[in-house]
């Protein structure tokens, strides 16, 4: 595991050096979470499910560090590069190598999609983690679409996918989103037709120029 995670941080350093130019460095500190009603409510059983969450960049460079993000317990640490296309209609392409370190320690490679337009906004995030300490390898799939309501508001459907060899889910439902002034809140209602499988999902992210 040292030898791969030694080559994900050169290529990560490498990609850092590249992008360097005079733009500024942009984080987005994050706090995400997910609330189980079905499950029992204290944090030993990640009930509620606490998510801190800092994307950086700079110029191309795009990278992250996450806790409790990809599996509960593991901490990841991800670098690639981040291509904007467009004008009216702006597209964000993101592929990133990641390293796992806790309860799962892994190799992960991570693609982000955003889709743009003053009407409409799709967002997708494609993860999949090759896992070297005796638990499974994994997929995991984040979609949403987003309908602005007087700009600052907006409506839309989030869907999560995660599958491993012992698990297959599939989680669909309702979210409701606030975006202004570099803050951005969202909450998802996923599964609520279901006593057994609903839960809820939130984020609270403010963006900064250093």
């Amino acid at each position: 595991m040292k030898k791969y995670s030694i080559v994900i941080i050169i290529i990560t350093l490498s990609l850092s050096l590249q992008a360097q130019d005079v733009q500024k460095w942009t984080i987005s500190p994050a706090l995400i979470g997910g609330v189980f009603p079905h499950l029992p409510y204290n944090l030993k059983d990640y009930n509620p499910l606490l998510i801190p969450y800092l994307p950086f960049n700079k110029g191309l460079f795009y990278g992250e560090i996450r806790y409790n993000y990809d599996r509960n317990g593991t901490f990841g640490v991800y670098g690639g590069i981040s291509k904007v296309t467009g004008n009216r209609i702006i597209q964000i392409f993101t592929p990133q190598l990641g390293i796992l370190l806790g309860d799962y320690q892994a190799l992960s490679i991570q693609f982000y999609y955003n889709l743009v337009h003053p009407r409409i906004e799709f967002n997708l995030t494609n993860n999949y983690a090759k896992v070297f300490n005796n638990r499974p390898d994994y997929y995991f799939n984040w979609s949403d679409i987003q309908f602005p309501i007087r700009k600052i508001w907006r409506a839309g459907a989030s869907t999560q996918i995660f599958i491993d060899k012992n698990l297959q889910t599939y989680d669909f439902g309702p979210m409701i989103g606030y975006r202004d002034k570099g803050w951005y809140i969202m909450v998802t209602a996923f599964n609520p037709w279901s006593s057994k499988t609903n839960y809820w999902f939130f984020a609270i992210q403010k963006t900064l120029q250093l």
